[in-house]
């Protein structure tokens, strides 16, 4: 039995969008986070700094095993598996450079524009300048990288899973974005109508 333990984030969208991608039945957790459960003692043995989401799968002999961070998920069950991530070993090394892309960059930049741009009551325009052109850096690379391919690592993989809900995120808040990156655009367009990446988006209900 696996739970997750999610909220209404790109973040936590990834896990979902994988389990509904590979078929596993689970619960959800949804972390009541204006409360601070997150931070508490009993969400705390499951992610030890309260990083969300989180995953516990539970034995038939009730013995059971925790995984947290979105990176963590995916690539645990990706290569459980042997689904979502390439068998070729350069194809594969591709696959990971983009994965991690998602996971270290346009993920923590798009994090960091919306608290300083968004969240925070004061504005430093040096810092959401920044992290615009953090974001920029990173849109212009995906463009190109599906200039060539029609996903990132060639097949439809935990790399484009990575990407995606920030990228959707994105083209949300503001529509003209993707006009600037036709190549993301259609990527973005393509992923959005998978019926595994719906449910998954769907996952916590709001």
């Amino acid at each position: 039995m696996i739970t997750l333990y999610t909220f209404a984030t790109p973040n936590g969208r990834k896990a979902s969008i994988l389990l509904e991608e590979l078929g596993f039945a689970y619960t959800v957790h949804r972390l009541d986070v204006m409360s601070g459960e997150h931070r508490a003692a009993g969400y705390l043995k499951f992610s030890p700094i309260g990083k969300l989401p989180a995953l516990v799968e539970t034995a038939a002999d009730g013995t059971s095993s925790r995984l947290f961070g979105s990176g963590a998920i995916l690539l645990h069950y990706a290569e459980r598996t042997g689904r979502l991530l390439p068998v070729n070993p350069d194809v594969r090394a591709e696959c990971l450079s983009w994965f991690f892309l998602g996971i270290s960059d346009l993920g923590p930049a798009a994090v960091e524009m919306f608290r300083f741009s968004v969240r925070l009551p004061e504005k430093l325009p040096s810092a959401i300048d920044l992290f615009k052109g953090e974001l920029i850096r990173c849109y212009t690379a995906l463009d190109q990288r599906l200039a060539v391919e029609d996903y990132l690592a060639g097949e439809y993989s935990i790399a484009d899973i990575a990407c995606y809900p920030f990228i959707a995120a994105a083209a949300l808040s503001s529509g003209a974005l993707l006009e600037r990156f036709p190549n993301l655009k259609r990527w973005h367009d393509q992923i959005t109508i998978r019926p595994a990446v719906i449910r998954g988006m769907a996952v916590p209900e709001t």
